[in-house]
């Protein structure tokens, strides 16, 4: 079920991203009630893009920001201590993680 808001915001623009609708960007995670998945989603590409590039890189910035936008701050502040500890599951590359599921 859509809400008055957000069914102004859908006959609109899916490009428009604003401070507003920061988190309306991606069509899979419209719903305004449960933001965990993008979480988690942002989240893992910010944790391999500053592995891949470092955390200073500007793309990388961006991540985290979107990842800011849907994470509630306890959420990263706890992720990112993992990271820095190096015990973060969010925070494996895709190919060393899923490497002996394949058939």
């Amino acid at each position: 079920m859509t809400t008055k808001q957000e069914k102004l915001f859908l006959s609109g623009n899916f490009d428009e991203v604003t401070a507003k609708y920061p988190h309306m960007d991606d069509p899979r995670f419209l719903s305004l009630t449960n933001q965990m998945n993008h979480c988690t989603l942002r989240f893992t590409v910010f944790a391999r893009c500053a592995r891949e590039l470092g955390e200073e890189d500007t793309r990388c910035k961006f991540q985290y920001y979107r990842a800011q936008c849907a994470c509630p701050e306890w959420q990263l502040e706890d992720w990112m201590e993992h990271r820095a500890r190096g015990t973060c599951h969010l925070d494996v590359l895709p190919d060393r993680s899923t490497v002996h599921a394949r058939q």
